[in-house]
């Protein structure tokens, strides 16, 4: 779609590089651009409001206040036209705070790169770092969004390298896990061993003094408590520093020879045993089946 100019952006994104040549920009990279833009506000969005940013339905405010539109594509290089859907001013409310935040934000990373600026949390620094991963010397050179005449954001490569160097804060909580024990390494340098959940494999360490707990519940399902690292999603347990251990009751197989014992049930010595007792009389036998059945004596 080529803009005519009837509608009025709010942003400009800019895209230079090879790969823009006569005025293009391949699909890929452009499905790349406004889905990690879109995204990254959100986050920031949710964060200044101070709400989660995990898994989950996120609040339909706040995703409604920062949603951009693409409008129009201009000749020449790259260039995107994005309309706000969300608000009436962009000047104004949640997208400009966080419009603010990723300019100051990016900003500060330039400068002090082992720095986190505020709302720059994990989930946000990947955002970036997927959108600086298309900055190269033969594809995409520079990015920038702007606002009328003031530039707001932009990626290049010295934003590409502040963000790798950007080390991500462990996240660690307090966390509980149920599933299978397995694999444990009991060496004294290396107190570790791995649980199966249903959300797949977890691995864990512990100190010496559960070193017999952790081995009296191998191949059990166990209930573990403990300080969980969580991956940079802020959701995946990286790993779990056990600090509580008990298993959980199950039922046990047992043999057919223990469940006749516990029943009472001993082998049959004697085919004979088998016949029961004699049914007696054959039509007193059949007359009471007639009368089960419902049936009257003359049919």
């Amino acid at each position: 779609m080529i803009s005519d100019g009837s509608q009025v952006a709010d942003l400009t994104l800019r895209a230079v590089g090879p790969a823009t040549e006569g005025g293009r920009l391949p699909l890929a990279e452009l499905s790349r651009l406004a889905s990690g833009l879109q995204a990254t506000l959100e986050l920031l969005a949710l964060s200044i409001a101070g709400k989660t940013t995990g898994v989950g339905r996120r609040p339909r405010e706040i995703v409604d206040a920062v949603r951009l539109d693409f409008v129009g594509f201009r000749a020449g290089s790259a260039v995107l036209d994005i309309a706000r859907t969300g608000q009436l001013q962009i000047d104004e409310g949640v997208l400009e705070q966080a419009l603010t935040a990723l300019e100051e934000g990016t900003n500060s990373l330039r400068e002090q790169p082992d720095v986190r600026p505020p709302h720059f949390g994990p989930q946000v620094l990947n955002q970036l770092r997927s959108l600086t991963g298309g900055i190269s010397t033969s594809n995409v050179t520079r990015i920038e969004l702007r606002q009328a005449d003031r530039s707001r954001f932009v990626i290049d490569d010295a934003l590409h390298k502040a963000v790798r160097r950007t080390s991500f804060e462990k996240i660690a909580q307090e966390s509980t896990v149920v599933g299978r024990l397995h694999t444990g390494d009991f060496s004294p340098a290396t107190l570790r061993c791995r649980v199966d959940t249903y959300a797949g494999s977890i691995l864990w360490d512990f100190d010496s003094d559960l070193r017999n707990a952790v081995l009296d519940a191998m191949d059990q399902m166990v209930m573990a408590d403990g300080i969980a690292e969580l991956e940079p999603n802020g959701v995946t347990i990286h790993i779990l520093h056990l600090s509580n251990l008990r298993r959980i009751d199950t039922a046990e197989p047992k043999s057919l020879e223990s469940l006749a014992q516990a029943q009472g049930i001993t082998p049959v010595s004697s085919v004979e045993e088998l016949r029961g007792e004699s049914i007696g009389d054959m039509s007193d036998f059949l007359a009471a089946l007639r009368s089960a059945r419902g049936e009257d004596e003359g049919e």
